[in-house]
């Protein structure tokens, strides 16, 4: 299994199938508070759901098309970060991630990102990062702006969000921009 070490107290690990369980009983506890921003949260979300995409992610991992990882914190399973399926021929991709709401705003998801990004750029070889937030998720957006990404961008009515569109902001970095 793969594994990248943030700091002392967090690393990032490769999903597998094994990890079902505790991604499914993490993101039932924070279903609310995950629903706020993230379209797939929808009603009737099941272990089934959490199998194939976990199934899924290990495919994707083991052919190095995307890197989907289970962030912990001190031992603990704390949320989720990744590198969305990587466009080969302009070696691009961008980034999502949560957090259970009980490990937010301690500054362990700005260390994961700043972890997957330089993975990003130093084993994938990617030039060009993206992350898109919600205009209203200001945690959210708050990540890459402390990054020094550069905000691009809004792509108006980008997402669906169950009942209504969503606006997104567009943030990106280089590779040659990249300070780490």
């Amino acid at each position: 299994m793969q594994r990248i070490p943030v700091t002392s107290e967090i690393e990032l690990r490769a999903f597998t199938l094994a990890d079902s369980a505790i991604l499914f009983a993490t993101i039932e506890r924070n279903r609310e508070w995950l629903r706020r921003w993230l379209p797939w949260v929808r009603e009737g979300y099941s272990i089934e759901d959490t199998r194939a995409f976990l199934a899924d992610c290990e495919n994707a991992n083991a052919s190095g098309i995307s890197l989907t990882t289970g962030i912990w914190f001190s031992g603990k399973f704390c949320g989720a970060i990744g590198l969305h399926k990587i466009d080969l021929m302009h070696r691009s991709t961008s980034i999502g991630y949560w957090i259970d709401a009980d490990f937010s705003g301690k500054g362990i998801m700005t260390s994961a990102c700043r972890a997957m990004v330089s993975e990003g750029f130093m084993t994938y070889g990617i030039h060009r990062i993206e992350i898109r937030c919600a205009t209203g998720n200001t945690a959210s957006c708050a990540i890459p702006r402390r990054l020094g990404f550069q905000e691009e961008g809004l792509l108006r009515e980008a997402e669906w969000l169950y009942d209504h569109w969503v606006d997104l902001k567009l943030f990106a970095t280089l590779k040659n921009m990249w300070k780490g």
